[in-house]
């Protein structure tokens, strides 16, 4: 029987072990019981669903039609499909999961650092037995730097985030199918923290981990993020509602600066992408050199900075941080 520090304190020689086994393992026959998860596998699920979806009712999904859960099951000798109840076992859908997986989502989604850890270690584990990239894809971007940095873009607070669940708490003392309310709530801010998280990923994806207003990327210098980069929310989360909270095209990938002047409306974008200064701005940028130095035309480009492979934001957000702007203008 698995216990949690089986998850928790997976060692090298553990992960290289259940690797080796994997290989070995066969499709079960249709209608037989498939075999339980190893550690190695849960872990990868859960990282799965880093990458995936919110659904509207605010659970985490994993992308069971993506070359990366598809890799994974063929690699775990399962189906894609079969790796989403996994998840659901672990952020508490499933009544009848086992007693550690709710404790293992708790620690993982308030403990990144360990989830980093054991991440990098499968990989390392992995590689030693001779599976590549092709095989075991690095989803999450350990090796280039990409899982720290969304991490550390992730800005939404844990008070905002318990304040957004105060409905979704007070519904529990009435269900009898709850043993521990507490844990239950933490659970709860864990699937919300998740959320934010695959927001923040999809948003510096779409940016491709660079600033928008200024082009500056860490990623690309091969420099540690060091929070350097922010994903930053458009129409602020506390003004969103829920689908408008983990909406990719609410939210616009910023350096520091330039993040907090667009929180502050000194600066904001229109609908056609051009990067707009308040009058406040201009004042400041024509009186002091540093302001001229951040945002002058040499530190701030004319318009967003998109890639060619990304989305501009959703007008229906813009347009609404436009108007608060505007709002300074007349003032």
């Amino acid at each position: 029987m698995l216990e949690l520090g089986d998850y928790l304190d997976l060692t090298f020689a553990s992960a290289a072990a259940q690797w080796r086994g994997l290989l070995t393992r066969e499709y079960a026959p249709v209608g037989l019981k498939q075999e339980d998860f190893t550690p190695v596998e849960t872990l990868l699920c859960f990282g799965l669903g880093l990458v995936g979806n919110r659904s509207k009712s605010g659970k985490i999904n994993i992308p069971v039609s993506s070359p990366d859960a598809k890799r994974l099951g063929a690699l775990f000798k399962r189906t894609p499909g079969s790796l989403a109840p996994k998840l659901a076992n672990l952020d508490g859908r499933r009544a009848h999961r086992a007693k550690h997986e709710q404790q293992l989502w708790i620690r993982l989604t308030e403990d990144r650092f360990r989830f980093e850890m054991l991440y990098a270690l499968i990989l390392d584990a992995g590689r030693s037995i001779g599976l590549d990239e092709e095989k075991l894809p690095d989803f999450l971007g350990v090796q280039d730097n990409r899982l720290q940095i969304v991490f550390e873009a992730y800005s939404v607070s844990d008070d905002d985030l318990l304040a957004s669940l105060e409905g979704d708490f007070a519904t529990l003392a009435g269900r009898d199918d709850i043993i521990d309310i507490r844990d239950t709530e933490r659970a709860l801010l864990g699937t919300a923290r998740v959320g934010q998280q695959q927001f923040a990923r999809k948003v510096l994806t779409n940016s491709d981990f660079a600033c928008v207003f200024c082009g500056l990327s860490t990623r690309s210098a091969g420099l540690p993020s060091s929070r350097l980069l922010i994903a930053s929310h458009i129409k602020p989360w506390s003004k969103s509602g829920g689908g408008e909270r983990v909406d990719p095209r609410n939210g616009l990938a910023a350096c520091p600066t330039h993040d907090a002047a667009f929180e502050a409306y000194l600066i904001s974008v229109d609908a056609d992408g051009r990067i707009v200064r308040s009058a406040a701005l201009d004042r400041a940028i024509a009186s002091e050199r540093s302001w001229r130095h951040n945002f002058g035309d040499n530190g701030l480009a004319p318009r967003l900075m998109m890639p060619s492979t990304g989305t501009m934001p959703s007008a229906h957000y813009t347009d609404w941080h436009y108007s608060q702007l505007m709002v300074e203008f007349l003032n």
